[in-house]
């Protein structure tokens, strides 16, 4: 592949991105407004919304990129799974934010916590109650749409997990639209679909011995000691054939998205690339429990990370049936930041992917710098981290510890 044609096809999406990012008032926002969410569904908003309520906390950035600094002034309800399932991104944020401590928390609509009547009754009733698509068919069940419409609050269902690379450009658009900022959901959608765009094109140029690779990809690596949890056909699984590679858990999950391979199967497969997807998860009291804590950076000192990450890393390496595992054997294991599955920053695990399924072709593309430039145009904050790492090369950075350990006993 032509890396300078490469680098190019990404300029271009800067030099597009500039033209898209223009002020809110140029697209005239005017209500009622239409929009068509990503479960097909038609809503119509008369009046321009002020009070957002998230059905899961993670997608916090989302509102960010539509509303930036003004984001926390427009969240009145949220899941308080951020702070349990990604504590760096919490605490990163909490950083910035203060009064996110503060957000009224909500129920589990799956798990049926979610108290309806309190919802409606809320002192800042939602105008708009984002939720997520696998969320949809139980509320429509339930009678939850029904019931939360005639309140006056509308249901718009958006997608980063089951559908990625279809939904995550419409999940955006659709919300910004609906709350009057279709200009930053629509600067967002160009620079997405270009750097997406730019990937597809790059993989329709891999030569013949780059085709259907064999990837692995091993779902929430550390959190219960047990394996294999997987994905097949959606959530992070969807990045595989798109990058021209074999997923092994296709058969054997047989058509399912998610599901369990056992530790023989997954050597028996011989998989080319295995990726644990990961982060440090914490207890209710806010106790570190299991995971590789890759995320954000929040500590002064970087270093404390680095060596609980490569602690961390080595624990899950030493399974001894990971050792008989074709990519163990190359040094081809590598771990991406877990909750990249349900956020519109996705684009970046997805860009981590090309570099470990592909590393000569992709060797230019610098996901972490990607993650960076879309907080800064989008959300316009900073932030950084660690996202996605070779396992072998994190183990490394604890080698010297270890020797100076030993040469002091």
């Amino acid at each position: 592949m032509n890396k300078s044609s490469f680098l190019r096809t990404l300029l271009t999406s800067s030099i597009v991105l500039s033209s898209a990012c223009v002020s809110s008032a140029s697209f005239a926002d005017t209500f009622p407004v239409t929009v068509t969410d990503v479960a097909g569904r038609t809503i119509t908003i008369e009046q321009q919304p002020q009070h957002v309520a998230l059905s899961t906390g993670r997608v916090f950035p989302l509102l960010e990129i539509i509303y930036q600094q003004e984001a926390v002034d427009h969240l009145v309800a949220w899941r308080d799974d951020m702070r349990l399932s990604a504590p760096s991104m919490y605490a990163s944020y909490i950083k910035d934010y203060p009064e996110l401590a503060d957000v009224l928390k909500i129920g589990k609509i799956k798990s049926g916590e979610f108290d309806a009547e309190r919802f409606i009754n809320m002192e800042n009733k939602p105008d708009v109650f984002v939720v997520d698509i696998s969320n949809i068919a139980l509320a429509r069940e339930k009678g939850l749409l029904e019931k939360l419409d005639t309140a006056g609050i509308k249901v718009i269902a958006i997608d980063f997990r089951e559908d990625p690379i279809k939904n995550t450009v419409q999940s955006v658009t659709s919300l910004a639209k609906a709350l009057g900022r279709e200009a930053q959901g629509e600067a967002f959608a160009d620079y997405y679909q270009q750097h997406v765009t730019a990937l597809a094109q790059a993989v329709e140029k891999l030569p013949e011995s780059e085709a259907n690779k064999k990837v692995f990809i091993e779902r929430a690596a550390g959190y219960d000691g047990s394996c294999c949890q997987t994905f097949a056909t959606g959530n992070m699984g969807a990045y595989v054939p798109f990058l021209k590679a074999t997923n092994i858990a296709d058969k054997p999950l047989k058509g399912a998205i998610t599901g369990k391979m056992s530790p023989e199967s997954v050597i028996a497969a011989r998989p080319d690339v295995y990726i644990m997807q990961t982060t440090g998860w914490i207890d209710k009291q806010g106790n570190p429990t299991a995971g590789i804590p890759l995320g954000y950076a929040t500590a002064p000192n970087a270093s404390i990370n680095d060596a609980a990450i490569a602690k961390a890393t080595q624990s899950l390496m030493d399974r001894t049936w990971l050792k008989a595992v074709n990519g163990y054997q190359s040094k081809d294991v590598y771990s991406i930041y877990m909750p990249f599955y349900n956020s519109p920053y996705n684009l970046v695990a997805m860009e981590y992917f090309a570099k470990w399924i592909h590393p000569e072709q992709f060797a230019d593309l610098d996901p972490e710098k990607t993650f960076e430039e879309m907080n800064q145009r989008f959300a316009n904050r900073q932030a950084s981290g660690v996202f996605g790492q070779n396992n072998f090369d994190a183990m490394a950075q604890e080698a010297p510890k270890k020797m100076t350990e030993r040469v002091a006993q």
